[in-house]
């Protein structure tokens, strides 16, 4: 029988931990965006009613943003423990 080498997960962690953080830089740059136009709508409003409303919708977009970083610091700690690693035998 002959033995192989153990695959080297190292590489594949890197990817991974590279495209998580990736996608919440995505994300966050993509909402502050929408943040920016939001309130640059707000500017060019007359009726109030439509003012408050594109300023509460502003503030829901940024209430997403310290979630996605809780999200990406427990996927990172999934990847440092190698819990998918672990997934993809079964």
């Amino acid at each position: 029988m002959r033995r192989t080498k153990p695959k080297n997960i190292e590489p594949t962690k890197r990817r991974e931990r590279k495209a998580a953080i990736r996608g919440v830089v995505t994300h966050v740059v993509v909402q502050l965006l929408s943040v920016a136009v939001l309130l640059g709508l707000r500017c060019l409003t007359v009726r109030a009613w439509l003012d408050n409303l594109l300023l509460f919708v502003a503030v829901l977009d940024l209430i997403t943003l310290p979630f996605s970083f809780i999200v990406l610091r427990q996927r990172l700690r999934e990847i440092e423990k190698g819990e998918m690693e672990e997934a993809r035998k079964y």
